[in-house]
Parts: C-alpha cells; structure tokens; sequence
C-alpha cells in the first residue's frame, strides 16, 4: 500500500466512525492566522472535515501516516498540535499503521491529539494496484461486497480521556508560635482542583476556617458582637 491509498482507507474510516458522508471530507491547504501586515501561509492536511448544527461548527483535522515499520514519533505529534493550534482546528486526530512511541502518546495526552492505529485487511491491499481515484473506486466496491470490513483498528488515545475527577477537599493544620501562650492552631484548607458547573478545571482559594486556642471557645473574626459567620 502507498501512502496515498492509505489516505483514502482513513477517509473511509473517518468518514464512518463520525458518521459523515465521504465527500465531505476534504484534503487540501487551509489559511494559518497571521498578524495584520505580514505575510500569510497555507497548512497542508491530509484529511479535514466540519460538523456541527446552527449553534456552532467544529472543525476536524487529521493525519494519515502509513509506514513499513517504524512508529509515528513524539516531534510528529508535536507538529500536529502546532498545525491544530494555526488552523484554529476544534479536533485533530493521528492515524497510522504501526503505533506510536512513548514520547508520542505523552504528547498527545497532554495535548488533546486522539491517536488511532488503522491497518487495511489482507484482502483489500491486494486490490489496490492504481492511484488515488482507482483506490476510492475499489473501496467503495469493496464495501458494497463483502461481509468483512476493508481495515481493523484500535483507538490509542481518544483524547481527554486521562482527566480525572477532583480529589476531595483535605485540611492540613499550621501552627504559628506564639510567646505570649500557647500556641493557637489555625486550620486552612489545601488548595485542590475543583470543577465548576461548566465542568472546567480551576482552584479553590484558601480560607482559614477559625482560630481555637487551648481552653477557650472557637473564634471566627471579621464580624461584630453576637455575629456570625
């Protein structure tokens, strides 16, 4: 299989997985944003598509790597997730044929970049022998005819999919020496990554709960006589 083959089998894969119809899915250059005044360049991609209904519309992107032998590396991902951050791309996903190395997938899970192994099936890459439009119509026959789908595939990385929920609030006390007595024990809450109704990461500010000293009663202050908090 050629690389340009492979293109297509992946536009196939892409094109039933997200349930969108085939010629919809475009390769081709789009437009990098560039600052006002200087000179502008285009991306090649592979494989690009938009979904979406009249609230909004997300664009996908993906990159079809077909090898002998060796796995997609870290710098590959890293180039993707440029090209996502350039194009203003709402998904990018790699697709290959042999796997990804260990700094390849780090990338990826901290980037958002969904990773696939695709492989054709036995019986298909004997029939492609011709160029791009040979191989669409072979694939297209091929899908109408037999019972076996024309490639397996295994998702590394969907991407996201390592965010955890937020460990529970925890206490931690901290004791401020004192001369005049005893030492007062204040309790102040640990920071911890919280989610808001949104379902957005962010960080809970830290508060002291009170002041208790030994023998005497607890104390919050900031309010007046009889106040509370």
């Amino acid at each position: 299989m050629k690389s340009d083959q492979y293109e297509e089998l992946c536009r196939l894969f892409l094109s039933s997985s997200f349930g969108v119809p085939l010629e919809t899915i475009l390769s081709g250059s789009i437009p990098s944003a560039t600052r006002p005044g200087f000179p502008g360049y285009r991306h090649q991609i592979d494989l690009y598509w938009e979904t979406g209904n009249e609230v909004a519309a997300y664009l996908h992107i993906a990159n079809a790597k077909w090898r002998t032998s060796e796995k997609v590396d870290q710098p590959e991902v890293l180039l993707l997730k440029q090209v996502k951050q350039e194009v203003s791309a709402h998904k990018a996903i790699m697709i290959t044929n042999t796997g990804f190395t260990a700094g390849a997938m780090a990338v990826a899970e901290n980037s958002g970049i969904a990773l696939h192994v695709l492989e054709p099936s036995p019986s298909l890459e004997m029939l492609l022998t011709g160029d791009r439009t040979e191989t669409h119509s072979v694939l297209t026959s091929f899908t109408a005819t037999s019972k076996e789908p024309p490639y397996t595939y295994r998702v590394v990385h969907r991407a996201h999919d390592g965010v955890l929920a937020a460990p529970p609030m925890q206490s931690t006390p901290v004791v401020h020496p004192s001369s005049a007595g005893p030492a007062a024990v204040t309790r102040v809450v640990t920071p911890q990554n919280v989610r808001d109704a949104s379902g957005q990461a962010g960080q809970r500010s830290s508060a002291p709960l009170g002041v208790q000293s030994r023998g005497s009663a607890p104390f919050s202050g900031g309010g007046g006589r009889g106040s509370k908090r």
